[in-house]
């Protein structure tokens, strides 16, 4: 979920200038990235997510859906091969485990503010830490977010849209693994209520606050 420095041998983005250098890509001024995600009020998809390992071998697929809101409210719910689910109603983020019976509270502060959510909606997190590139491959609208500072240089996050949605993102989780999310049935600004981002913990969890 959280981004990490990568590797420059990282699997996806081998895939990534691969694809390029095959087909015709080209830079346009057309599109503008902050305009989508301003406009982007809120979104709900579903999505299947394939996790590659350093070599560029398959470690583990999954799938979920996602619901976001602005601002800062979404709820990333991974459905198999685990039942967790990372909640946020822009104060607090929930990591909610089934399988482990455990709800762990966070406040969601800054140290959430690199997380895939935050660095696709957040321009001013965007303009802070990365230069946008754009390019355009047989419609697709490829946004690489290239970083600003030293101590994230090789941290690169990878974006596609293909007719005003979000096909898929491209990053590297926790564990320095390449992870490609890609999207289905993306709706966007739908009608969220802001009580879809409360959760009731049953009783026999275990419940961690961590302030």
């Amino acid at each position: 979920m959280y981004l990490r420095n990568l590797s420059k041998n990282n699997f996806f983005l081998f895939i990534f200038f691969c694809l390029l250098a095959c087909s015709k890509a080209y830079s346009s001024e057309e599109f503008n990235y902050f305009s989508f995600i301003n406009n982007l009020n809120s979104f709900s998809a579903s999505f299947k997510q394939d996790t590659y390992k350093i070599d560029g071998s398959l470690f583990s697929e999954s799938s979920g859906n996602i619901l976001y809101k602005k601002e800062a409210k979404y709820i990333l719910n991974y459905k198999s091969p685990n039942k967790i689910k990372f909640i946020s109603d822009g104060q607090f983020i929930t990591t909610y485990d089934e399988d482990l019976e455990q709800a762990i509270i966070q406040n969601y502060g800054n140290k959430f503010k690199e997380n895939i959510i935050d660095v696709m909606t957040d321009e001013l997190l965007i303009k802070e830490k990365f230069s946008l590139k754009h390019t355009i491959k047989e419609g697709d609208h490829y946004i690489k977010f290239l970083p600003l500072k030293s101590d994230i240089e090789n941290n690169v996050f990878l974006l596609v849209i293909h007719d005003g949605k979000i096909k898929e993102i491209s990053f590297m989780n926790d564990f320095e693994q390449s992870v490609i999310m890609k999207f289905e049935n993306f709706k966007k600004n739908v009608r969220i209520l802001d009580s879809s981002f409360k959760i009731n913990i049953p009783k026999n969890f275990d419940v961690i606050v961590d302030k």
